[in-house]
């Protein structure tokens, strides 16, 4: 896990369109709020709401907290990063979106109805931070 002094000096996000931090430095995923029925989408784009189509869509921060429903081992994969084997999970968030993120433990796969939370760790550059989900104490 990042500890605040590692914020202030060296890491980068990558994809910040998709996460980032919030106020108090925890990790956010940014998704989407439809202003007419309340829906709430990640990843975030403003084409429609997926639910009823309005074109109303306010940026928000999503907390990443949520249930897994599933993950997968991958066991062959044709790029170097993520080296294989590594694990994709399925998580319900609390705010409803579901989303799949790499998990930062592999061969854990026993998940569904478990806590998870998002982290932000080094990924396929150094000092580069990528999302990830981790299983929660």
């Amino acid at each position: 896990m990042v500890s605040m002094n590692d914020i202030n000096t060296s890491p980068q996000l990558g994809k910040t369109s998709l996460f980032g931090w919030n106020a108090q430095h925890q990790p956010v995923l940014k998704g989407v709020r439809c202003s007419a029925c309340g829906a709430v989408a990640f990843p975030p784009q403003h084409y429609g709401c997926e639910r009823c189509g309005a074109t109303g869509l306010l940026d928000i921060e999503l907390a990443p907290n949520g249930v897994a429903l599933g993950a997968a081992q991958v066991h062959i994969h044709a790029q170097p990063y993520p080296k294989a084997p590594f694990t994709v999970v399925e998580v319900r968030l609390d705010e409803g979106p579901v989303v799949r993120a790499l998990l930062d433990t592999t061969g854990q796969t026993d998940l569904a109805g478990r806590r998870v939370r998002g982290v932000l760790r080094e990924g396929r550059q150094a000092g580069v931070l990528d999302f990830q989900f981790e299983v929660a104490a």
